[in-house]
């Protein structure tokens, strides 16, 4: 991302906006891999990030239009873009994937025995 501000111009502005709006996908993917695997969280860490992609663009696209353009929602189209589209959308989503896949990936009885057997093979105390 550093480098994109060392140039100017529209590519560089269009690597820059998509590179962080990846970023928080990215950090979720991180966070809820198991063995290096996503298994089914996969489709709305996609989907996410094609959300954010598509209004991180939109909203760069829309730079100095913002009070010309049409409102949607009762907001020009840049601030509805950011209240529904940046933070109302992947609330909704994240919410979602996790209430659904929230059995697969609390803590298991497998993860607390290796987690026991971590502990009694450094006699009890932490690392």
């Amino acid at each position: 991302m550093l480098v994109c501000s060392w140039f100017s111009g529209l590519v560089a502005e269009l690597c820059f906006v998509l590179l962080v709006m990846a970023f928080p996908a990215a950090l979720i993917a991180l966070a809820v891999a198991r063995n290096g695997k996503l298994g089914p969280l996969w489709l709305p860490l996609a989907a996410l990030t094609l959300i954010l992609e598509a209004c991180g663009v939109a909203i760069l696209m829309l730079r100095g239009q913002i009070l010309e353009a049409p409102w949607f929602g009762g907001f020009p189209v840049a601030a509805a873009i950011q209240i529904y589209g940046l933070w109302l959308g992947p609330l909704l989503l994240v919410a979602l994937a996790y209430g659904l896949t929230f059995d697969r990936w609390e803590l298991r009885e497998e993860d607390l025995r290796r987690f026991n057997a971590r502990r009694d093979r450094n006699g009890g105390r932490g690392q």
